[in-house]
């Protein structure tokens, strides 16, 4: 199973439409006066992260949202602000966190965390062959129906298993459940089951089965 590293840290929180994973980056404009607040308290206070979670219910801009448990830290790469104190960010997810409470009574939301670590489970050979040779043949369907993507995938198996997750063309909540598999193991044994039944969706419809949400930027977010 993961396991929790600390517990306890406060953490500001970011909801979005969408599941950041450790590894990919994620540009963000922020508009939005209390996710400027945020940006400016997480540089303030040298930390420069903040935490991506899946909205479930709602948008950013509402006061009464679900939103998913799990989630990963956004660290800042880059910042470009405006005049208007409008600013572009550069993101990159890092580490996973689970939500243990949530404080509401802030600007912004803010939950204390636990840190999961990445426990790689029983990962064999065939398991990993599978998964890699599945993904460039999905890759391949893709690139047939215009959509590119680099498959230059790792050999480690956890870099592989994020980098899969990324790929897949998925709804919200499938991809969730892939950020939230309690090992490495675990998720590129799902990942090997959903390429197979992407690949058989692609070969069957010659179309890419994602709603317009999964597809759309995530620029313009808060």
């Amino acid at each position: 199973m993961s396991t929790v590293t600390h517990v306890g840290d406060l953490l500001p929180i970011f909801p979005l439409q969408y599941v950041l994973l450790p590894g990919v980056p994620l540009p963000l404009h922020i508009f939005e006066p209390r996710y400027q607040q945020l940006i400016a308290d997480v540089t303030a206070d040298g930390s420069e992260c903040f935490g991506i979670v899946t909205l479930r219910r709602g948008m950013e801009t509402d006061t009464d949202v679900l939103i998913a448990t799990v989630g990963t830290v956004a660290d800042i790469i880059e910042r470009e602000p405006y005049p208007d104190d409008r600013i572009d960010l550069l993101t990159v997810g890092t580490r996973r966190f689970r939500i243990a409470s949530v404080d509401t009574d802030a600007t912004y939301l803010r939950a204390e965390v636990e840190w999961l670590e990445e426990d790689f489970g029983k990962i064999d050979a065939s398991l990993l062959g599978d998964v890699r040779r599945n993904c460039r043949s999905y890759l391949t369907r893709l690139a047939g129906l215009g959509l590119r993507a680099e498959d230059d995938l790792s050999h480690d198996p956890l870099k592989l298993s994020y980098q899969v997750a990324a790929h897949l063309q998925l709804p919200l909540e499938e991809r969730l459940r892939l950020l939230d598999q309690p090992t490495v193991a675990a998720r590129l044994a799902a990942e090997r089951e959903l390429l197979r039944r992407e690949i058989a969706l692609l070969s069957a419809t010659r179309a890419i089965p994602v709603p317009p949400r999964v597809i759309g930027s995530v620029f313009g977010a808060g």
